[in-house]
């Protein structure tokens, strides 16, 4: 069950979440199964490069976060630091795997809302689930298109 008053402040800032792009506050209803706000201290994990038991993508509603990847001989880098109004952990649910890197609290105060999908939903609601996974592919093409210009 969605809490109502986490709901209300993620339909609120669904203007600023790319996910949510041409859908309304009833389908984002319908799309959204569990809500969760995080505070973290700076240097507090959001999620680990592996893991699989945090179904949430989350949305950087204050402070930023520290992408890190960790390679094969276990050294770990800094990939990026993502601002406010950034998504994370999108990649576990589009993928259905692992967390393909960890991400770590930035600021002194950080502040993050996580929301899980409801697959249940999706033979009944599929042009919802389209146009939410449209959205989806438009932002990871986007990040992307960044680290391509990063690395020339």
């Amino acid at each position: 069950m969605v809490d109502n008053s986490a709901l209300e402040q993620l339909i609120r800032a669904k203007n600023k979440i790319n996910f949510f792009k041409d859908l309304t506050d009833y389908q984002i209803q319908t799309l959204i199964k569990d809500i969760v706000f995080k505070k973290l201290n700076r240097h507090e994990t959001i999620f680990r490069q592996g893991e699989t038991r945090d179904p949430y993508i989350y949305y950087v509603l204050a402070g930023s976060v520290k992408v890190n990847l960790r390679d094969d001989y276990g050294v770990t880098k800094t990939v990026t630091t993502l601002p406010v109004g950034s998504i994370i952990g999108e990649m576990q649910i589009v993928l259905n795997q692992e967390r393909t890197a960890s991400c770590v609290a930035n600021n002194e105060e950080n502040i993050l809302i996580g929301f899980t999908i409801n697959e249940y939903q999706l033979g009944q609601h599929g042009n919802i689930y389209a146009v939410f996974y449209r959205n989806i592919a438009e932002v990871l093409a986007r990040k992307i298109e960044d680290t391509n210009k990063k690395i020339k």
